[in-house]
């Protein structure tokens, strides 16, 4: 296990950041966020947790966060052994807004690269909860053999949680894990290089 401190905080206007497919049909105007929100820290701990750096982004609206984790990978086949096959992360974000706000998350978009022979198979999921609220919002992606190349699959919640009303700071915890079966075959997923980070669209509504 790896344990660190989240060293990269980025705030950037909507328009710098790259715009994959948009993450929903709802339109803009529905996006309803406070005027101040900040990420002030957060840490990670886990098996596929990267050595170096991992980087946030909050877009201007505050309904957009990109994630990278640049060496998370599974792998599968010869020469793997378990500790290969499946792998988590746990992400946890500091986070301070304006008064009279709730946050939650709405969905996810999963990009990286994948080769999977036929009769392969992998998942990734991502648990998110907060901290002092109950219940958590799960995200799952299945991703089928033969598959090589990238890819960009978006998922919604199994639910919809939302953090406690009454504060200005919320503690979002982000469990990403990935797994590949059968483990005798040779395959590997990678999620969230720089290029291809995991966009998360997250939702405000007033207390």
């Amino acid at each position: 296990m790896r344990f660190q401190t989240l060293t990269t905080l980025t705030l950037l206007p909507a328009a710098a950041l790259a715009a994959p497919a948009p993450l929903d049909a709802e339109p803009a105007a529905a996006a309803l966020a406070p005027n101040n929100v900040h990420i002030v820290g957060g840490s990670l701990l886990g098996s596929g947790c990267p050595s170096g750096p991992v980087d946030i982004r909050c877009d201007g609206s505050k309904t957009r966060l990109e994630i990278v984790f640049p060496e998370f990978s599974v792998k599968t086949g010869s020469g793997t052994q378990a500790s290969d096959w499946r792998k988590n992360c746990k992400l946890t974000l500091n986070m301070e807004f304006d008064a009279g706000f709730q946050v939650s998350t709405r969905t996810t978009s999963l990009r990286g690269y994948a080769q999977l022979p036929s009769g392969a198979s992998g998942q990734c999921s991502s648990t998110f909860d907060f901290t002092g609220a109950s219940g958590s919002s799960t995200y799952t992606t299945d991703l089928d053999g033969p598959r090589q190349g990238s890819f960009e699959v978006t998922a919604s919640a199994n639910a919809q949680r939302w953090s406690s009303c009454g504060g200005t700071t919320a503690i979002m915890n982000v469990n990403t894990q990935c797994s590949i079966s059968p483990t005798s075959q040779n395959a590997q997923i990678t999620i969230g290089h720089s290029s291809r980070p995991v966009v998360v669209a997250i939702e405000w509504r007033r207390c």
